[in-house]
């Protein structure tokens, strides 16, 4: 019987005073992390009983750790919000999802001030958790509707830790650092995992390249980075100007598709790191792994590992390779279904589930994507995947990012518009960038408009705001 977090006391034992954790100036050894995490626990436990819910609205990244670590350990289930999310949004998730206990700063704050250590009673959770239990209740970004809460139990993220060490092999002593905010899963996922190994842990409060070069820079054991691919657009800009650093030795990136040349930029910057991409869902966990020493295609995203089947259209009569339709997966990774909100596009069908993007797979078992189903676009009577004129618009080397979307038009219905970031500036982009998509889409397809922005805005995991940047769009507004 095993659980996430259970390998927290053999580490706190063997090597107490090594460092586990590391956030700004902040340090924990590994006993420091156990206690504070037993503090928490005590607390949790008298207030809340076993299956218990508990909000954390944390934006301190180790305090939410901490937390999060805590409900694990403890049978209960850690729902972690987004402290960002509007006032009315957070108050309708908290309303639907009905919390047993809600810890936020000042709560933390004074739980941890009013727990002495000689309290401290790990003894207090009763039975230890079950691999079935759900432990971990996320959301999605709610960039693009009301946010859904997911349940992953202790098994699915047990056999994740497994898959991360066949896939990645991220040798002892490594240091694991993490790009962005733990509100998303990658991040989470990647500082969970790694404390689970026994690696030290480096947490950003705030996504800065400079800061995260230092940090990746600090071990004589080399260092593994888990990043959006947007962040680490922006590490490599900085790294442009500082020189190579030969300090990485993995680069972890999932969150968005990883542009072709970015990986080659990021191959150059860091020399000696093995660039990993992998792609999966919040209900799906890991669907597809791409090393850099593999002969990927141009524009696929990996194919499935061992323990996880794919099939395309229908589980049951998939269709033919090369054809696109919707992506299925079955695992022992899946999650658990939804505490809060629902999803029509998340269906189940023996064993097997479906959740919203499409794709394809050629003759050799590599996946392709084409888009999200609730992206598409009908514009003029046609269906329009956004991400196919976002890889375009990427593809010119003057694009740093791009955002498509469809905005109400009285002709069209919807008209199809993009934002994107540059590089640097260029004179007349806009017009320069409708050349290039009229050189490679069809015209149906083309944006009726490009709009130019210094910097298109992020959520708080490091993937780019795709809400927001509509109604920049809608507004009309634009550098140029």
């Amino acid at each position: 019987m095993a659980f996430v977090g259970q390998s927290l006391d053999a580490f706190a034992e063997n090597r107490p005073d090594r460092t586990a954790l590391k956030c700004g100036s902040d340090r924990w050894s590994w006993r420091a992390l156990l206690d504070a995490i037993g503090s928490m626990e005590a607390v949790i436990c008298r207030a809340t009983g076993r299956g218990g819910r508990v909000a954390l609205l944390l934006e301190e990244p180790a305090a939410l750790l901490i937390c999060f670590f805590a409900c694990a350990r403890t049978g209960r289930i850690a729902m972690v919000l987004d402290p960002a999310w509007p006032g009315r949004q957070r108050a309708d998730v908290l309303d639907e999802a009905a919390p047993d206990l809600v810890i936020d700063r000042q709560e933390y704050a004074a739980a941890r001030a009013k727990v002495p250590q000689k309290d401290i009673d790990r003894r207090s959770a009763g039975v230890a958790p079950l691999e079935d239990d759900p432990f971990y209740c996320g959301f999605t970004s709610g960039s693009t509707g009301r946010p859904k809460g997911y349940l992953r139990n202790h098994g699915s993220w047990l056999g994740s830790f497994d898959l991360s060490d066949r896939e990645f092999q991220i040798p002892a002593g490594e240091r694991i650092v993490v790009a962005g905010q733990l509100t998303h899963s990658l991040h989470l996922y990647g500082a969970v995992c790694g404390l689970e190994r026994g690696h030290e842990v480096v947490l950003s409060p705030r996504f800065d390249p400079r800061t995260l070069l230092g940090d990746l820079s600090g071990c004589d054991h080399g260092s593994a980075l888990y990043a959006t691919p947007t962040q680490l657009h922006f590490l490599a800009e900085t790294v442009e100007r500082k020189g190579t650093s030969d300090a990485v030795r993995h680069i972890l990136s999932s969150g968005a598709k990883w542009q072709d040349r970015d990986r080659q930029r990021l191959a150059g910057l860091f020399p000696n790191a093995q660039l990993i991409e992998f792609y999966g869902a919040s209900e799906t966990s890991f669907i597809t792994v791409s090393r850099g020493d593999e002969a990927v295609p141009p524009g696929s995203v990996g194919k499935p590992p061992r323990e996880v089947s794919v099939a395309i259209g229908d589980p049951e009569t998939p269709l033919a390779h090369g054809t696109t339709g919707a992506i299925w997966v079955k695992s022992g990774l899946l999650f658990s279904g939804y505490l809060c909100g629902n999803d029509p596009q998340t269906r189940w069908k023996n064993g097997w589930l479906t959740f919203g993007d499409e794709g394809c797979l050629d003759a050799h078992g590599w996946l392709f994507l084409t888009g999200r189903t609730n992206r598409m676009i009908v514009t003029s009577g046609l269906n329009v995947y956004p991400e196919e004129i976002e890889e375009v618009l990427m593809t010119h080397p003057s694009v740093a990012c791009a955002v498509v979307a469809g905005l109400e038009d009285p002709v069209r219905g919807t008209r199809l518009e993009a934002a994107v970031q540059l590089q640097e500036p260029v004179d007349n982009a806009g017009d320069m960038l409708l050349t290039h998509c009229r050189q490679r889409l069809a015209s149906a397809k083309l944006p009726r408009r490009i709009h130019v922005f210094e910097r298109l805005p992020q959520t708080a995991g490091g993937k780019l705001d795709i809400q927001r940047v509509t109604d920049m769009m809608v507004r009309g507004e634009n550098l140029e």
